[in-house]
């Protein structure tokens, strides 16, 4: 399955004014079923703030997450809802943190929505 993901400012904005959120350690997640994108299915976006640093740090955390996502994917698609939009906001955190520790705060993330 190809990663489909947010482009424009609006759906990221109404992600975060009507989403749900919950937060971890190292990313916040939002999930939003906005009705305007229900014939693109399931679709993600990534940001990462200036707090994280420079620009080599925050594509670095995009990457991480992009590729996060893209072995939750491939394992399970299950965990995600169909017609609906996540994005996911990253921390400064998530520079130091394992794979494998953002992959569990992911899934606890997920089974809390």
């Amino acid at each position: 399955m190809k990663l489909v993901t947010l482009k424009k400012r609006r759906d990221f904005v109404l992600s975060n004014k009507y989403g749900q959120k919950t937060n971890n350690k190292n990313f916040i997640l939002q999930e939003y079923c906005n009705p305007n994108l229900s014939d693109k299915g399931l679709m993600f976006g990534f940001t990462a703030t200036k707090r994280i640093g420079n620009a080599v740090k925050r594509n670095r955390a995009k990457r991480r997450m992009r590729a996060l996502i893209s072995s939750l994917l491939k394992e399970d698609n299950i965990l995600f809802k169909e017609k609906y939009s996540y994005v996911l906001i990253a921390k400064q955190s998530i520079l130091k943190a394992s794979f494998f520790e953002m992959h569990n705060q992911l899934k606890q993330c997920l089974s809390r929505l």
